[in-house]
């Protein structure tokens, strides 16, 4: 089985920018139906890491408190 098959082009691949706000992340993220997304530095566009629902569902867990 070839693995190129299994693979995204670059140009299709969901992503969100460190400027991003909760709002925009989740909001991508349900639209593409991803659990997880990379974060993409806005200036210089190198990866920073990655996010996923998890982490947001932390974030507004731990601002409600």
């Amino acid at each position: 089985m070839n693995i190129l098959f299994f693979l995204t082009p670059k140009s299709e691949v969901a992503y969100i920018y460190d400027d991003d706000t909760l709002r925009q992340a989740l909001e991508k993220m349900e639209y593409h139906r991803y659990t997880a997304v990379p974060i993409i530095d806005h200036k210089d566009g190198t990866y920073i890491g990655t996010i996923t629902e998890g982490d947001l569902l932390w974030d507004v867990i731990c601002c409600e408190l």
